[in-house]
């Protein structure tokens, strides 16, 4: 039985604590969990074999109350390879107390899900180090990525240190054992020199420096991942190499045991091995840190340091210890350190690195300004809002970094051949030794030796635990620079399966600028029908109603009483002891109300794909007014490039069947759900899903959230500054519609390469293990010498890494050439009520 302190917050009474008592006694393998009010705190005794510590957490969620868990995000020094990671994801796993834990390989970080009642960072930490790696605590301020890139470029250079000392120490090894292949009459210069006893020694000497030096990188991780009956990469490496190290030391201090023909030594095998595969891990880590470009680059964006008003003193203060509140000057050419708004000053700001507009942005008094962007031209006065990690460049490096870490679905293949991939290996190579001792020709032990340390050296489960980490991490970051958040790496694998994109219309396909286009009363009285429209108006919240109140501002409002608005129909209130309705026809329908002759003219409204809105006063029909929202001007080049993408596109709408669809024509769209209520948009999805279709949905991110929950990929569009739309999996910072086809571009890529990874990871060793075991010897002649094996498995993660890095060549979708949205009449010819400019 495990024990698990589980804090628990919203309980009020001791109802609560039996409540919570109850709900978690019921579960099958827990055999007792008092719950202490005062302290409200769980002590739950289970069966770790039964039931985990994650489904105990949503028992008490379902019941109504809070559960008190934490994540962590700690890095992990000193993994090689997929072996290593996946060992320390077990080792965390197993910890009581923690819930979830993922480790990439790629980041060198650990993502761990917990109960701080029952354990906290420190014996987490504590557990890596057992496990026998480093942890790296991840510091919040400013300064840590900087921190950490310079730790790694600290391992970079120790390993490139480490190759050329091998390189010198391993050269003299392959001079002397292999130059009598390359030089005649090398040998017998050697001999007439010093006996051959002498330079055997050398050999020796100079491999054993080779181990004991730059080899211990290999060889201490390999013995500790040995003693936790966990063998990794460099366990083989250690092991193949320390065989053939073994045994040639043997052949020199008892040359007796062996037959004269076995007498051979294997010292230059061993240090080339080490060396080579050496050099391909510096080379692997180089590419690495390339992976990481896109994180860096967000991060250089980040000012330093900023200039603070305090107590009319101009201060100049690290980044970390602004405050919000503190008014912050910002010279011209400076970036601007913090979200604020600006106080005093007015200038230009360069926002490319947001909205991807390279045309700067006017600021004065009253307008908000976000942190990594410049000033270009005047000085500005900015008071703080947003400080460290609340900063919307600080939650988009954030999110980055969490998309990276994502474990992907694709993922659970190699994950699952990894956990016994080095334990196999091990076996096949000592199968190999075995039947070429029994059945190899003489020098059988030749043979047998030489096969089993080429099946341990060319085995690489390095390449399969990077297929997958490095592609997500070049692809997420790319991503980012085209203005696309992956707010879950998952995402990109569920959005390179769908089929389907449905987009919301108002503010996603259209500009989100309505406009009043047409009017007409049945008594002619337009101006008053726009004066009672927009006083009803007035009191909502809907875009469609500040284009009517926009439209009446040169008229005097009478007041409002009584104002209701009902959703997905329209508003009511008292004006001037008249009961006013103002909505669409569904609203007139509800309230049996007769549209009379002016049905007509909402038909040719919609039909020219405008909104026509009624006015009814006292229960009868008194006007109808038009508003249009235009098409941004590259929704129809958008709808065709995903249409060559192979998709089909839907749009939903509340407005009217004959609107929607003269819209849906402009943009060419495929299908049109219209007259949909705001709560049917998540239902409407939810049907296309049942029809067996992978559904993702666009739209604003506020008003749509339900629907973006309930697609396979939640789309939002955002503004720049809009990135924490926590319903969406998909943001799109720059608001344009170019974006949809952008993130699908990068998903589908991004899957395209991991596959192209993963199958190179397989097939690299499906092939060269046979080959090295050397069965294609007796027939074909062929076998794998172990300092070949050593380099195909050194350069085969590079070649994965190498593959994921030209994902930092893709570009932002290009569209056709936007396509202008219909024309809209420069005014609405109303009397009194000033000019309507579309």
């Amino acid at each position: 039985m495990k024990q698990l302190e589980l804090g628990i917050e919203g309980m009020t009474c001791a109802s609560c604590s039996a409540r919570v008592e109850r709900a978690l006694g019921k579960l099958e393998g827990v055999s007792g969990a008092p719950v202490n009010l005062a302290t409200e705190r769980a002590s739950v005794s289970y069966d770790e074999s039964v039931i985990t510590p994650g489904a105990l957490v949503e028992a008490v969620r379902e019941v109504g109350y809070s559960p008190v868990v934490d994540e962590l995000e700690i890095g992990v020094g000193g993994m090689t390879c997929a072996n290593c990671s996946a060992r320390v994801e077990r080792t965390l796993n197993r910890m009581a107390g923690v819930i979830q834990a993922s480790v990439n390989l790629a980041t060198e970080r650990a993502t761990v899900r917990f109960v701080p009642a029952t354990v906290g960072p420190d014996e987490i930490a504590g557990a890596i180090e057992e496990a026998g790696y480093e942890p790296r605590p991840l510091e919040d301020d400013g300064d840590a990525e900087t921190r950490q890139e310079a730790a790694r470029e600290a391992g970079r250079r120790a390993m490139r240190r480490d190759l050329w000392l091998a390189v010198a120490l391993t050269l003299p090894v392959v001079i002397l054992a292999m130059g009598s292949h390359f030089v005649p009459g090398f040998q017998d210069s050697l001999n007439a020199l010093a006996p051959q006893g002498l330079w055997d020694w050398s050999q020796a000497l100079f491999t054993t420096a080779v181990i004991l030096g730059p080899g211990r990188r290999f060889f201490r991780p390999g013995w500790i991942a040995y003693r936790h009956l966990s063998p990794d990469m460099n366990s083989l490496v250690m092991t193949g190499t320390g065989a053939a190290w073994g045994y040639s030391l043997l052949v020199l201090l008892q040359p007796g045991i062996f037959p004269p023909d076995a007498r051979n030594l294997y010292f230059e095998s061993a240090a080339v091995v080490l060396t080579v595969i050496l050099m391909g891990k510096y080379l692997e880590e180089l590419a690495k840190g390339r992976t990481s470009a896109a994180i860096r680059k967000l991060v250089g964006l980040q000012a330093k340091t900023a200039r603070v008003l305090r107590d009319g003193i101009e201060e100049e203060l690290a980044v970390a210890r602004v405050e919000i509140g503190d008014r912050v000057v910002i010279r011209p050419g400076e970036r601007i350190p913090v979200d604020g708004q600006v106080e005093k000053g007015e200038s230009y700001v360069d926002e490319s690195m947001l909205t991807g507009e390279p045309v700067p942005v006017a600021k004065q008094p009253g307008d908000n300004v976000v942190g990594g962007t410049v000033n270009q031209h005047g000085q500005l006065q900015v008071s703080a809002t947003q400080v460290g990690k609340d900063t919307v460049l600080a939650q988009i490096i954030r999110l980055v970094e969490r998309a990276q870490g994502a474990k992907l679905p694709i993922q659970g293949l190699a994950d699952r051949v990894v956990r016994v991939f080095t334990p196999t290996v091990i076996g096949i190579a000592a199968v190999t030794f075995l039947a070429w001792l029994a059945l190899g020709p003489d020098p059988a032990i030749t043979l047998a030796l030489v096969s089993a340390v080429a099946v341990l050296v060319v085995a690489c489960p390095c390449a399969m635990g990077l297929a997958t980490p490095a592609a997500i991490m070049v692809g997420t970051g790319r991503a980012a620079e085209l203005g696309v958040l992956y707010r879950k790496g998952e995402a990109l694998e569920q959005l390179s399966h769908v089929d389907r994109i449905v987009f919301d219309k108002t503010g996603t396909l259209t500009e989100g600028k309505p406009r009043l286009t047409d009017l007409e009363a049945v008594d002619g009285d337009r101006t008053g029908a726009l004066r009672l429209a927009a006083a009803v108006e007035a009191g909502s919240e809907h875009p469609l109603a500040a284009a009517i109140v926009e439209a009446a501002q040169a008229l005097k409002l009478p007041a409002v009483e009584g104002f209701q608005a009902i959703p997905g129909y329209g508003v009511t209130a008292r004006i001037e002891e008249r009961q006013v309705q103002l909505g669409a026809l569904r609203y007139l329908e509800r309230e049996g109300i007769d549209p009379g002759e002016l049905a007509d003219t909402a038909d040719r409204y919609s039909g020219d794909g405008k909104t026509p809105i009624f006015l009814a006063v006292d229960g009868r029909v008194q006007a109808v007014l038009a508003v249009t929202d235009p098409l941004k001007a590259e929704a129809a080049a958008m709808v065709q490039g995903l249409h060559r993408r192979g998709l089909q596109v839907a749009m939903i709408t509340g407005d009217t069947r004959k609107t929607a669809e003269a819209i849906a024509r402009q943009a060419g769209i495929d299908e049109v759900h219209a007259e949909i209520l705001p709560d049917g948009k998540a239902k409407t999805v939810q049907a296309m899903q049942t029809r067996g279709q992978k559904v993702a949905f666009v739209g604003d991110g506020i008003n749509d959230a339900p629907a973006l929950a309930q697609a396979d990929v939640g789309i939002a569009m955002g503004s720049g500054t809009d990135i924490a739309i926590e319903a969406a999996d998909v943001t799109l910072t720059r608001g344009h519609l170019s974006g949809v086809v952008t993130a699908l571009e990068v998903a589908r890529r991004t899957l395209s390469t991991i596959r192209g990874n993963l199958f190179w990871a397989f097939i690299y060793n499906i092939l060269l293990i046979p080959v090295a075991t050397g069965i294609f010897y007796p027939a074909f002649g062929l076998h794998l010498d172990p300092m070949v094996a050593g380099l195909a498995m050194g350069l085969s993660s590079v070649f994965v890494i190498g593959n994921s890095l030209r994902l930092r060549r893709l570009k932002p979708a290009r569209l056709a050439e936007a396509i202008p949205s219909a024309a809209v009449p420069a005014k609405a010819d109303i009397p009194g009520a000033g000019e309507v400019t579309p």
